[in-house]
């Protein structure tokens, strides 16, 4: 089982209305998303610039079928953010190509190119300023639809809490799972973690029968293939497990981070202080391009302090776990630290997460802005727009499952 948190219990909370049956994504036009660039390019530079559409393709196809074509490496293409598989998706690409004047087609295979531009430097994550969300839910009785414009209007009001949603944690949910054990060391653990499962050839692996369970292993599982491959030739599991790729161990180690995030966002829910700073809290300045300050006693006793945060200039952070994380005072730090103690992680673990990760603040909460809702015969459409790293699953949970 997983050891993240079940996130609809965030956004549900204790409230008493019922939930809304609603459907989301049963086809790629029902998740629309278009990244809101951070910065128009140059029109010069050493790297051409693409804005792509994708249906129904996953970020690595994307990188795979760009990097073919130009004759590149995917390490030599940037970009912004990730975007979800099942969904239409339009957002911009970064390739190396220094003084190389390339001829750029209109599509590649699936992959729609609708325009380009030259740029003196990289995308990298994070580059942008949001992404714009068109979603439509579907068999939603017409009686709540009143509830979830409510809903909406109370988005707008007051924000989002900014969990990260179930995507981070992997199609079977394991990921975080994946990243302590590796921080651990625990080698025997974490072996079994990525080998379990309810199928033939888990079975086998889980029996010590390496070799038949490499041979009926699927492919596309490299992760899993190497450890048998470790063990068929007599290895341990500490062995077997350094031929993880190095990937996937990174996003694994990211979503423990976003795990602990999510349990402590939950806490400050709970106690009604999520969209409030306490003394110790580093707030974070929605327009300050990440910059935080500690919040003191006299700072949250202050009018203008309050102002702020009502019109949601600042809001109160949470920990992205790492050696480079910005440490908060008082009994911020002890709410954060419990939230660690849990899994046995210690300063000797983040050390050791220095290599996946180096640690980072995120707000608690976000803004949605731009909100609207149209109602139509066998669907409602919903428009926002989020802020970057933020999950429009979270905004969906919400108007589903109730308030906060």
């Amino acid at each position: 089982m997983s050891i993240h948190m079940n996130r609809l219990m965030i956004l549900a909370g204790n409230n008493t209305n019922k939930s809304i049956h609603g459907v989301l994504k049963s086809m790629a036009e029902d998740f629309v998303v278009d990244e809101v660039p951070l910065y128009t390019p140059l029109g010069e530079g050493e790297h051409l610039y693409l804005t792509v559409q994708k249906t129904n393709c996953s970020h690595d196809e994307l990188i795979r079928q760009i990097a073919r074509y130009f004759g590149i490496q995917p390490r030599d293409i940037g970009c912004a953010g990730r975007k979800d598989f099942t969904a239409k998706t339009t957002q911009q690409l970064s390739l190396y190509l220094p003084g190389q004047s390339m001829s750029v087609p209109d599509s590649i295979d699936q992959i729609n190119i609708l325009s380009y531009s030259r740029h003196s430097n990289k995308l990298r994550l994070g580059h942008l300023k949001g992404n714009q969300f068109k979603i439509r839910l579907r068999e939603i009785e017409s009686q709540f639809y009143p509830c979830i414009q409510q809903r909406l209007e109370r988005l707008a009001a007051h924000g989002l809490p900014n969990a990260f949603g179930p995507q981070r944690f992997g199609n079977r949910g394991d990921n975080a799972d994946i990243g302590r054990l590796w921080l651990l060391c625990d080698w025997d653990s974490l072996a079994n973690c990525l080998l379990q499962g309810g199928e033939a050839h888990n079975q086998l692996a889980m029996d010590g029968e390496y070799q038949q369970a490499m041979d009926a292993w699927p492919f596309g599982q490299p992760a899993q293939r190497n450890i048998l491959e470790q063990f068929v030739k007599g290895k341990d599991a500490k062995q077997a497990c350094n031929k993880i790729p190095r990937a996937l161990l990174k996003l694994c180690v990211n979503a423990f981070q976003s795990m602990i995030f999510n349990e402590v966002l939950s806490k400050r829910i709970t106690d009604g202080t999520w969209n409030k700073l306490l003394v110790g809290d580093l707030a974070w300045k929605h327009e300050g391009g990440g910059r935080t300050f500690e919040v003191s006693d006299e700072d949250a006793q202050s009018l203008n302090i309050k102002n702020r945060i009502d019109s949601f200039e600042i809001s109160p952070t949470g920990p992205l776990w790492g050696e480079k994380m910005r440490l908060p005072s008082r009994d911020v730090l002890k709410i954060e630290q419990s939230e660690l103690r849990r899994y046995n992680i210690g300063p000797e673990h983040l050390q050791r997460m220095k290599k996946k990760a180096l640690g980072a603040r995120r707000p608690l909460r976000v803004p949605v802005k731009q909100i609207s809702m149209k109602k139509h015969k066998d669907f409602v459409e919903l428009s926002f727009i989020l802020p970057a790293g933020s999950y429009a699953t979270v905004v969906v949970d919400y108007l589903l499952n109730g308030e906060v």
